[in-house]
């Protein structure tokens, strides 16, 4: 099989931390039946998870996969996926999934290793020293106590300024269910509470260099096929991607648009912007350098906004660089925890942070805040847990939540309610609220394909730059079959399929891997029909094209997208054994949505909320779509079998009859 695929390297890493072993297996087998990065860890925990393993568990596997794609010529294909329990995840601490960026993922490929499965508890803190074919334990003891920033350079002064590390910080050490993994100048796996999994494990760092190839079965083919992807990338008129520079930050700090990925096709990425020498507010003495990244910017206050605070550039990025070292989510904080503390002290629940007054436009309030939750100080402990539980646990705030929480213990996203920096209308979060429904976290890389690229290209967020609503409905028949999947005045219909379709492309971004916001390609001003194209492939099925490609694997486009279907039903399945998931747990997210809207439909001149009885309907439908019982959630068996997952169907039948 090695000589017959590329794209893999053919080998995943072993590491056993409360024995102190490490050593390699197969991947192929793996990767061809499941892709590579999300869809292979989903086996594993399949197999390797059983039912009552909590995150802090030395059982629990901490799973880093890149896929196939991952270091190649495919643009933005340099992100890599971390899947293990999640700390955050609330009620349910269920297996879940993040992504991270940076060029981490593509030094593991050249290193030789699709992923790495760790599992145990070390007995003193340690870091994974990975060096081509040479694998180590090294002791950690000295940078224990280490923000993120602090650990790379010391890794890198070690070993060498090649060297990539991946690395936590005090928040994930002292167990914060809101902690991050992070590497190079701004990049994270936020959502989840990873860092607080690597901090149960004892496992302060990975550091890797890797100096071999990624081989591609049919190179010059997937060379020009990547190309011509790379040339076709066009941002939406209303994404930040086609901002420009502030030329007194260009001139007072170098502000520039800063990749933060390998192969980025977007050179002028507003969500990325790197900044050198900002002189601290709190720190006066000192200067910082690095990236201000997607949520990151909130930190600075957005004026006219819900996230109005007025701390500023200067501090919201000194702030930014002390939070990324110690670990600590940005979207969590700024759309979740930090809102959800406002409406407790304009009740009057909360007073002050410890003896600091709460005024959030005090740098000096933040960095009390910020200092608290990653060592635990004080009420620090308690919000530490994140938004949810900390209200529960101070007994504070509890009807609140809802204001900025969705469900599964995570902040708001593409809701149209929790989430107030990104506008979505009635009908479009009809789709979100149903990815949200079977997510086990908020559906980040499946809400982006469809409501971010609907409402980004729309006359609402750009008028007269993007296209118009019948434009927009013309495209979303060639994509969905209907032009009432985009139709503004659409109402619950047809609504069903884009959640299956963008269910699927999430995992086919996640397990390639690629950059969530990149794909998939819909939308084009370019083309006549304005469906994105490169050459003679329409947008939708680039990442076919490079899969098949990379790996030689020759199957239809149809096997492919069955292959994330797959994945799909296979994390279904786990959160059925493990959790008891099933469509009641799924009708969690209702009362979210049934609050009215945050933004209205210029069309409806009104905000709506969700029609319980209606979306019962939409759930049916969605449930056939799959191939699941409507009355249970839970995949049939003549699905399961269908999907190559015999065995995962007798083992529920065997656990869990009906």
């Amino acid at each position: 099989m090695a000589e017959r695929f590329g794209g893999w390297t053919g080998k995943n890493l072993r590491v056993d931390l409360g024995r102190g072993q490490v050593w390699t297996e197969p991947s192929l087998e793996l990767g061809c039946r499941y892709i590579g990065g999300r869809g292979v860890a989903a086996r594993i925990a399949w197999e390797e998870v059983p039912p009552g393993t909590r995150p802090f568990d030395p059982a629990n596997r901490l799973i880093i996969a890149a896929g196939p794609l991952t270091g190649t010529s495919a643009p933005n294909s340099s992100r890599t996926t971390i899947c293990t329990l999640s700390p955050q995840a609330y009620p349910f601490e269920w297996f879940t999934y993040s992504s991270i960026g940076g060029f981490w993922g593509p030094m593991l490929k050249y290193a030789g290793y699709d992923t790495i499965i760790i599992q145990g508890r070390s007995p003193e803190p340690v870091y994974l020293w990975i060096n081509d074919d040479r694998v180590e334990l090294r002791s950690a003891t000295r940078l224990w106590g280490e923000g993120i920033g602090g650990t790379q350079r010391e890794i890198m002064r070690e070993l060498g300024e090649d060297v990539r590390v991946m690395a936590i910080g005090p928040a994930g050490e002292n167990l914060c269910r809101i902690s991050t993994i992070g590497t190079g100048a701004g990049s994270a796996a936020g959502q989840g509470g990873f860092g607080a999994v690597m901090g149960a494990k004892r496992l302060k760092a990975i550091a890797v260099r890797g100096t071999g190839e990624i081989p591609i079965a049919h190179p010059e083919a997937f060379s020009d096929c990547t190309l011509a992807i790379a040339q076709a990338a066009e941002a939406p008129a209303g994404c930040p991607r086609r901002q420009s520079l502030d030329p007194e930050l260009v001139a007072q700090y170098g502000q520039r648009f800063s990749a933060c990925s390998q192969q980025c096709a977007y050179p002028r990425c507003h969500i990325c912007r790197a900044y050198d020498g900002v002189p601290g507010v709190l720190h006066p003495d000192k200067t910082y350098s690095g990236q201000i990244v997607c949520v990151s910017s909130l930190l600075g206050g957005e004026p006219g906004s819900f996230y109005d605070w007025k701390t500023g550039f200067r501090a919201g990025f000194e702030l930014g660089r002390i939070s990324d070292d110690y670990g600590i989510n940005h979207w969590e904080l700024c759309i979740g925890l930090v809102p959800w503390l406002r409406r407790c002290h304009q009740e009057g629940l909360l007073r002050d942070l410890d003896g600091v007054p709460f005024d959030l436009d005090s740098p000096q309030c933040w960095a009390r805040l910020l200092h608290m939750i990653a060592y635990r100080e004080g009420i620090g402990d308690a919000l530490a847990e994140g938004g949810v539980r900390a209200a529960h646990l101070l007994g504070m705030g509890e009807e609140l939540i809802p204001d900025s929480y969705t469900a599964w213990g995570f902040a708001g996203h593409w809701d149209g309610r929790g989430d107030r920096a990104n506008l979505i209308v009635f009908p479009y979060w009809l789709v979100t609220a149903l990815q949200w429904a079977v997510s086990t976290r908020d559906p980040m890389s499946s809400g982006h394909g469809y409501a971010q690229n609907i409402m980004m290209w729309s006359p609402m967020r750009s008028p007269g730059e993007g296209l118009d609503w019948q434009e927009l409905a013309d495209v979303g028949e060639k994509v969905y079959g209907t032009r009432q999947a985009v139709h503004p005045l659409s109402g619950y219909e047809a609504k069903a399929y884009p959640a299956v379709f963008h269910g699927h492309r999430s995992v086919i971004k996640d397990s390639l891997t690629l950059d969530d916001q990149a794909y998939p390609r819909i939308y084009s001003k370019r083309t006549p029909d304005h469906l994105a194209r490169a050459g003679d492939m329409p947008g939708p099925s680039f990442e076919y094209h490079m899969f098949r490609l990379a790996t030689g694997l020759d199957i239809s486009e149809l096997e492919f997208e069955q292959l994330a279907e797959r994945v799909f039903n296979l994390e279904r399945c786990l959160q059925i054994r493990n959790w008891g998931r099933s469509r009641t747990v799924d009708e969690q997210v209702i009362p979210c949505f049934e609050r009215v809207e945050n933004w209205v439909n210029p069309f409806l001149g009104e905000g709506k909320g969700l029609d319980r009885d209606r979306f019962a309907s939409l759930l049916d439908e969605y449930y056939a779509l799959r191939g699941w019982d409507p009355a249970t959630g839970r995949p049939t068996r003549r699905k399961l079998v269908d999907l190559g997952l015999a065995d995962v169907a007798a083992a529920l039948d065997s656990e869990l009859p009906l």
